[in-house]
């Protein structure tokens, strides 16, 4: 089954098409990151709301890691303005802080340890029908989170999710003047969110032909413009832009593997994406060694790139790796520090709900020699 709840509007100024979507409602609430403020996005979608007729208010400078703590900080001010819309302006962990704001401004009954997966053992309790509309306007380019039906919250050091179709936005809007504002540093990293995106969602249990699709041009994509992308250029940067959501129409449908499950429990390290860069490689040899569909679907993504075998591409990640300069685990914490919490990263792995749909079930041994090898840089 493939299926995508969103309206994506995509093309240079694109922003502008607020003061159609924002038309008919009342009381339009926006979340935005600092650096939409700063850089004049916020005034100018305040701008098209109150042309589209309605209230507008807005809340900026959201942190930069969605967590349970922050639903709790702002929710009483959503519930104070009433909104009949909800517009999320920023990166991803901005769109899915939305969302799960979403949640509990719609249902006040419901409280996350009821609804958030967890782990891949607990059977939390669905999300009822949601009447607020959603639309996400992405800042960077990675996360999906403009087209999924998943929020990742933190809660204490470790991320959990919310899925339910009900929070997957109404309207996504795609303006590649937005993501030119990234600094090269997070262009990079969630660029290489992209990458993995497309790679475990093209290498799941459950991809199907037109997930592959998408899969596949973000990969291309990716792998042909992300350079030029982290320099800088323009062009690059929409190209890059718009394969992010292909990426996340892709996992939307086909679900993620074991690398997100390690890199979702080693959060405290580092920035997602990065992490996600630097255990791919392991990831993907781990699962080649064991399943022969995980190599017939990687040396099929090598030849679509231009090359021959499942090896060739997991050179191809390392290479691009180097090239962009992605750090070893071992600069981002120290050895005592990782060893001590080694096994509990890998038990949570182990336990997450991504691990389902990877091509190899690891176990948690396993899963924690792959911890060590990346962290060894072996």
């Amino acid at each position: 089954m493939f299926w995508l709840k969103t309206k994506i509007i995509e093309g240079e100024g694109s922003l502008r098409r607020l003061s159609k979507e924002a038309r008919g409602y009342e009381r339009v609430l926006i979340l935005s990151s600092r650096s939409m403020k700063r850089h004049g996005f916020l005034k100018e979608a305040e701008d098209y709301v109150r042309e589209a007729g309605a209230e507008v208010f807005s809340i900026a400078g959201l942190p930069a890691e969605p967590s349970v703590e922050v639903i709790e900080e702002f929710l009483p001010k959503v519930r104070d303005f009433e909104p009949d819309l909800l517009i999320a302006l920023g990166g991803g962990s901005v769109i899915d802080t939305t969302k799960a704001l979403k949640v509990f401004y719609d249902a006040p009954e419901l409280n996350f340890e009821e609804i958030a997966f967890i782990d891949r053992f607990s059977k939390p309790k669905p999300v009822p029908k949601l009447r607020t509309p959603l639309i996400a306007i992405p800042s960077t380019s990675g996360a999906g989170s403009e087209v999924s039906g998943a929020s990742v919250l933190k809660k204490g050091d470790a991320k959990y999710n919310i899925v339910t179709p009900e929070i997957a936005p109404d309207v996504a809007i795609l303006d590649p003047r937005l993501p030119r504002t990234m600094p090269a540093e997070v262009a990079r990293n969630s660029g290489l969110d992209v990458l993995v995106h497309g790679i475990e969602a093209y290498t799941t249990k459950v991809a199907n032909p037109f997930s592959d699709a998408m899969a596949i041009k973000a990969i291309k994509t990716v792998y042909k413009w992300l350079p030029l992308s982290v320099k800088g250029d323009d062009e690059a940067r929409a190209r890059v832009h718009y394969a992010a959501t292909m990426a996340g129409i892709a996992f939307l449908n086909a679900r993620l593997g074991l690398c997100h499950a390690m890199s979702h429990k080693a959060a405290w390290i580092g920035p997602h994406g990065l992490l996600n860069a630097i255990f791919l490689p392991y990831v993907m040899e781990f699962n080649m060694e064991r399943s022969d569909y995980a190599r017939k679907r990687y040396a099929e993504i090598a030849r679509e790139l231009g090359f021959s075998t499942a090896r060739d591409l997991v050179e191809i990640v390392r290479e691009l790796n180097g090239m962009l300069g992605v750090p070893e685990l071992g600069e981002l914490v120290d050895d005592e520090t990782f060893v001590s919490r080694v096994e509990e990263m890998a038990e949570k792995a182990y336990r997450d709900g991504l691990v389902v749909f990877n091509p190899v079930e690891p176990k948690p041994e396993e899963i924690r020699e792959l911890y060590l090898r990346a962290y060894r840089g072996e």
